[in-house]
């Protein structure tokens, strides 16, 4: 891992929680976070560790996810209802970005084809 990306990465992301917490703090929202925004950055940050062609597959894994998850809310509820389905999924996908860009810290140096 090249020590240059690593801040860099570092920052954006401590630009990114500074920023969310000064807006708020605007807005007194105590415990106010976007999960939409932080999987987005977190993948956008591992695309840029592994690049275009290794990215492909956690981006397979998290479409994957997305499609079990509606399967999954159908077989419990026998609907399917947007409101339901999207915070699970942002909540979920939050989780799987975070893992993502952990291993893509880690897999830095892969072959480039």
């Amino acid at each position: 891992m090249d020590g240059k990306r690593l801040l860099i990465e570092g920052g954006i992301v401590v630009a990114y929680w500074l920023i969310e917490r000064l807006i708020g703090r605007l807005f007194h929202r105590r415990r106010w976070h976007l999960n939409w925004l932080w999987a987005l950055l977190f993948m956008a940050l591992a695309e840029w560790n592994l690049g275009f062609y290794w990215f492909a597959y956690p981006l397979i894994g998290w479409m994957a996810g997305g499609i079990i998850l509606v399967f999954v809310q159908l077989i419990a509820r026998r609907e399917f209802l947007y409101r339901r389905y999207w915070p699970a999924f942002w909540r979920l996908s939050f989780f799987y970005s975070v893992l993502v860009l952990i291993a893509s810290l880690a897999l830095t140096n892969l072959p480039q084809p």
